[in-house]
């Protein structure tokens, strides 16, 4: 083992062969020499147990979140503010002080029921299927020998509410002047709460009648064509060069739980959230006709299957399929008449 400097960093780096002659180079992150040797003897120890007895060092859950979390930041910075670090933050403060190897069944079911007694358990699923990606990303960086086995809630069903046309009308004239354009843009085009709050002018079309979403929650830009009500919404709005189209008093939109749920509560109506809107958006399409799987592109889903909880909605869909049967020309027989000898 042996302690060298880099030109121009303060901190000590460590160096050192396994028996098998491999190579590690490695920064202390400290310019103490003394906590500089102990933390070289310690990876040096840590590298002959993992390489002989395959035992995996103990790594801090602090920073395999951290290294999850610059993953999913970097690959949708926008889906990452607006939900993703809430959550990570949340497992943060849960398990801090916690290493990869402390966590076992018992661990993780005590969090879902701490969890459980305060919030949805949609929430909780959510909870636990991020801090579940955490240490699988852990488990394939070899971080740690194994992901233990994580609690099973009961799935629920997904939520389809939609507006009427009445509890739309209700609803456009409770809101107050700055969300009311939101609201109908977003009935209008199905896009999700961070979509319309980062849509910027530059991906604003009016001469073609597109609005492009860019670096959706999948990852992926996704192109709308706008209603006549869209368009009119757009232009309203004063277009610009460029800069966030939705604004409040010239100023991006902070937050909207407190406008619409004042605007839902004016206007009567109970059991609607703003992701409502988007559910709305698929509604109206599937029950037009539109097949699901023009409607899976037109809100920017992975799969049919996401979009299969409103097939139910599709005009005469059971008509259809009886019809189709009826129509492959069975030999009734003799059922539903007497037999004779």
């Amino acid at each position: 083992m042996r302690l060298y400097k880099r030109k121009g960093s303060p901190n000590w780096w460590a160096t050192w062969n396994d028996q098998g002659g491999r190579r590690y180079r490695k920064s202390t992150g400290t310019d103490d020499k003394d906590l500089a040797q102990a933390l070289a003897a310690k990876w040096q120890q840590e590298t002959f147990m993992e390489r002989h007895f395959g035992v995996i060092p103990d790594v801090p859950f602090r920073d395999a979140l951290l290294r999850y979390g610059a993953e999913k930041q970097r690959q949708n910075p926008e889906g990452y503010a607006a939900s993703t670090r809430y959550r990570l933050q949340l497992l943060l403060d849960r398990f801090g002080d916690k290493t990869l190897n402390a966590f076992n069944p018992g661990l993780i079911q005590d969090f879902a029921d701490d969890r459980l007694a305060e919030v949805r358990e949609g929430t909780v699923q959510k909870d636990l299927a991020t801090l579940k990606a955490i240490l699988n990303k852990a488990h394939r960086e070899e971080k740690m020998a194994a992901v233990p086995p994580f609690p099973k809630l009961r799935k629920l069903p997904g939520r389809v509410r939609w507006l009427t046309l009445d509890e739309e009308a209700r609803l456009l004239s409770a809101a107050a002047d700055h969300i009311r354009p939101l609201i109908a843009f977003a009935l209008d085009t199905g896009g999700r709460r961070s979509e319309l709050l980062t849509l910027d002018w530059r991906n604003v079309d009016l001469n073609q009648g597109r609005v492009i979403f860019v670096k959706t929650k999948n990852g992926e830009d996704r192109s709308i064509r706008l209603t006549d009500r869209a368009r009119a919404v757009l232009v309203a709005q004063g277009p610009k060069p460029d800069g966030p189209v939705f604004t409040y008093r010239g100023r991006p939109f902070r937050d909207l739980k407190h406008a619409f749920d004042s605007a839902r509560e004016q206007a009567g109506i109970e059991d609607l959230r703003f992701h409502d809107l988007r559910h709305t958006f698929a509604s109206r399409l599937v029950q037009k006709g539109i097949p699901l799987y023009e409607v899976m592109h037109l809100t920017g889903h992975k799969t049919v299957s996401m979009v299969q909880r409103y097939a139910h909605l599709a005009p005469d869909y059971q008509e259809r399929a009886i019809a189709a049967l009826n129509g492959i020309g069975h030999d009734l027989g003799t059922i539903g008449s007497e037999h004779t000898d």
